[in-house]
């Protein structure tokens, strides 16, 4: 191999590095939110009494989600009598976590983060936050922050009907970076193989076999080109 293609080789190896370190912790993905501009965001229908409860399915796209969240508006007045949140996901008769919330524990306009039990397979899985206030009358129930139906994955309803919009909402989940999933995977391998370190030498040692070989190409095609002539 000559200078010029070790120089070659050297910057093909870092660029790859990069691209593989970028994909491995810097990317985020998975954690599903709506968070439209403040323009645009506007109270939902009131949730009061047990058959006018809010709900807004969503779509993780990483395991290990952890929380949820949505924005109280209390401008109209807070409720009197306690909210109730539960989590679905569809295919289980039983919610994956609930909670019975005072009024006092929301602030007007501030985003209420609901810690749920980790859950563990959650990609791909449809979940349905409710926000309840089951003992409201008309007038004394929660409406919440809710923006135009820019979310695609899930639906907005309150009580048994649909309606134009989405929740606002955020998720936080502990498996959002390729190298979360990838150290699940390698719980079962002994453990010098499933360390950070052994992924790192595996990579180099593959993008400098990878390198060698796209260097060893590039000189056959030259060298028969230069037998041409």
């Amino acid at each position: 191999m000559t200078r010029r293609s070790g120089v070659a080789a050297g910057v093909l190896v870092a660029a790859a590095l990069g691209f593989e370190t970028w994909l491995l912790v810097g990317r985020r993905s998975g954690e599903p939110s709506y968070q439209p501009a403040a323009a645009v965001i506007v109270p939902s229908l009131e949730a009061a009494g047990p058959d006018a409860a809010i709900t807004q399915t969503f779509v993780p796209g990483a395991d290990g989600l952890g929380a949820v969240s949505f924005v109280p508006l209390l401008g109209g007045g807070r409720p009197r009598t306690p909210i109730d949140l539960r989590l679905d996901v569809d295919g289980s008769d039983v919610p994956m976590a609930t909670r019975r919330l005072r009024p006092d524990e929301l602030v007007d306009g501030v985003p209420f983060w609901w810690e749920v039990p980790r859950i563990e397979r959650a990609a791909a899985r449809m979940f349905t936050l409710r926000i309840a206030v089951p003992e409201a009358v008309a007038g004394q129930g929660l409406r919440v922050a809710t923006g135009p139906p820019d979310y695609r994955w899930g639906d907005l309803r309150v009580g048994p009907r649909g309606q134009w919009g989405d929740l606002v909402f955020a998720t936080r989940a502990t498996q959002v970076h390729v190298l979360d999933t990838l150290r699940t995977l390698r719980r079962q391998v002994p453990w010098p193989l499933r360390t950070d370190g052994a992924l790192v030498i595996g990579l180099l040692v593959l993008n400098a076999a990878a390198a060698i070989v796209i260097g060893h190409l590039a000189g056959a095609v030259r060298g028969g080109s230069d037998a041409r002539r």
